[in-house]
């Protein structure tokens, strides 16, 4: 084995370690980027649920079990989506002219609620850390457009026998599109705040020499130790503020 690969495999390990650490934080380990979606129509009533379904390596939870601390007495998803759908009403009875989102966070989880499909609303529901940019929002939202303008029909009429066995179909296939674009943000988000580690480590290495230099300048008589902790104390605020600044300026 080459120093090249030797290399490379410990630049891999270190990535892996990174990005678990990352997703630990923001609890991708427990909570998907999207846990589930809900359609409904305007009255809050539950059109049909796509839930992002687990493998056997991840432990994530339905929406429900999301929404309750107590797996016996789970909290019935009409509800929510009634609950939701009230929001349209207060807003058609006040002043809130053209309301076509709401955003609802918890430390946990947090809900985007979307009323611009007309006679539909599309309830989502996310890991709190999961930040969509405007491509990635709208492909969620073309994804329902396309689908109500296809289907809008069948999902109108959601109580008849023939439209259920089609909304069957579509729930199933809104699972797998839950699948692929949590894959992709992963992978994506994951991208990026490797890269960023990469600048930090860079400019770190750029900037600290610079530190270390004026600190022995300034405190020649303090003790070895003393200076080492200090230097590696400003490094490490150093390296927060650059990374810190780095993911706020992608978003």
């Amino acid at each position: 084995m080459t120093s090249d690969n030797i290399s490379s495999m410990i630049k891999k390990s270190i990535e892996k370690r990174l990005i678990n650490i990352k997703n630990r934080s923001n609890q991708f380990h427990v909570i998907p980027p999207i846990i589930g979606i809900v359609m409904s129509d305007q009255f809050g009533n539950t059109i049909f649920v796509s839930e992002y379904e687990s493998n056997s390596r991840e432990n994530y939870n339905s929406i429900k079990q999301y929404l309750s601390d107590d797996d016996a007495n789970l909290i019935e998803i009409d509800l929510v989506s009634m609950y939701f759908s009230s929001f349209k009403m207060f807003a058609s009875q006040t002043n809130i002219k053209n309301l076509s989102h709401l955003e609802i966070h918890g430390s946990n989880i947090k809900v985007q609620i979307y009323f611009k499909f007309d006679d539909f609303i599309v309830i989502v529901f996310l890991n709190s850390n999961t930040n969509f940019d405007s491509e990635e929002r709208d492909i969620l939202i073309n994804y329902f457009e396309e689908m109500i303008l296809k289907h809008g029909e069948t999902l109108k009429n959601y109580n008849s026998k023939d439209s259920k066995e089609a909304i069957h179909i579509l729930a199933k296939n809104g699972t797998s599109f839950l699948k692929n674009v949590n894959r992709k943000y992963l992978k994506k988000h994951n991208k990026t705040y490797l890269k960023n580690y990469e600048q930090v480590e860079r400019l770190t290495e750029r900037i600290i020499p610079i530190v270390h230099n004026e600190i022995c300048d300034y405190l020649r008589n303090i003790e070895e130790n003393i200076l080492f902790n200090l230097k590696r104390e400003i490094k490490n605020k150093i390296q927060d503020t650059i990374f810190n600044t780095l993911l706020n300026s992608d978003e």
